[in-house]
């Protein structure tokens, strides 16, 4: 089986002055069952080699409880400071979990871990051990991709309170061994709201996979399979134009001229220039009444 891995985490927010905590963190890692790789998060205070130097570790065969125990010892003092500032989690390809959370981190205002089978929860600088909890389930309750139950966890961990000191950035990454376009690497940073943010990146990434697929579907004849991919990428689009131009034509294609008329409008809504060029393609030259990009509503979600 090809390596797969994951490194999902969740930044809210930055250093603190003076000798107050160093900063404030809450991630997950995680690994579908049946197809697990390796993944490792590295915060509080980061020392970055961490990262890859974990995937390698246990990519060579030690376990996560062995690789971590390497990395605390050879950690180096990165940015002047030792292990005792830094907060470590791994996950293996057969769901075994280690996690690390120093002294210093755990001085924070709440610090701390769950785990389970192919996933680790931690964070620090939280406003409690609910924060942790909340996660977890969410993690555990969500179907769908592996994408969606991990955004899903971060938005319970904020919802329960998230970091004591507020919230400023998000990340989300996978890995697969397809590559693009199933993995993802988004991150939000110096947001008011990070998560509604990526979760908004997250949601666009799947409206053009989905438009995509109701491209294929027309051409191959499957006109209830076009429709379908079609609704949920007009869904989940968020006024993206070049979502909205291309459905636009696939509802060409399926000979819906009122649709067409309604993802142009949204096309120049979110960009009038593309907007009014893509209304005098001659490809809607045909179209019983004619395209009037002009005048167009508020693009929808």
């Amino acid at each position: 089986m090809p390596m797969r891995w994951w490194l999902v985490p969740l930044a809210l927010a930055g250093l603190l002055a003076a000798t107050a905590p160093a900063g404030a963190t809450f991630s997950i890692i995680a690994c579908d069952q049946d197809r697990c790789g390796v993944a490792v998060v590295t915060q509080f205070e980061t020392n970055p080699a961490m990262g890859p130097k974990g995937l390698a570790l246990m990519a060579a065969g030690h376990a996560p409880a062995d690789a971590l125990a390497i990395l605390l010892r050879e950690d180096g003092d990165f940015d002047d400071e030792g292990v005792e500032a830094r907060q470590v989690a791994l996950v293996d390809a057969q769901g075994r979990t280690a996690v690390f959370t120093g002294r210093d981190a755990m001085a924070s205002a709440y610090a701390g871990d769950r785990r389970g089978p192919g996933y680790a929860v931690q964070g620090n600088g939280l406003a409690g051990p609910a924060v942790l909890t909340a996660m977890e389930d969410a993690y555990k309750a969500t179907r769908g991709g592996l994408e969606d139950r991990l955004l899903a966890a971060l938005e319970a961990g904020q919802a329960a309170g998230g970091q004591s000191i507020g919230k400023l950035s998000a990340a989300l990454v996978v890995r697969t061994p397809s590559g693009f376009p199933l993995d993802l690497d988004y991150r939000v940073d110096a947001s008011s709201q990070p998560l509604p943010d990526l979760r908004a990146l997250v949601e666009r990434h799947h409206a053009w996979q989905a438009v995509i697929l109701a491209d294929r579907a027309a051409r191959k004849g499957d006109t209830t399979g076009a429709r379908k991919a079609l609704a949920e990428a007009t869904q989940l689009a968020h006024g993206w134009d070049r979502v909205w131009r291309r459905a636009a034509r696939v509802a060409l294609a399926l000979g819906d001229t009122i649709a067409v008329h309604d993802y142009l409008a949204r096309m120049a809504a979110a960009n009038p220039v593309w907007g009014r060029q893509e209304a005098a393609d001659p490809a809607y030259r045909d179209l019983a009444s004619p395209v009037d990009a002009a005048s167009a509503p508020n693009p929808a979600k």
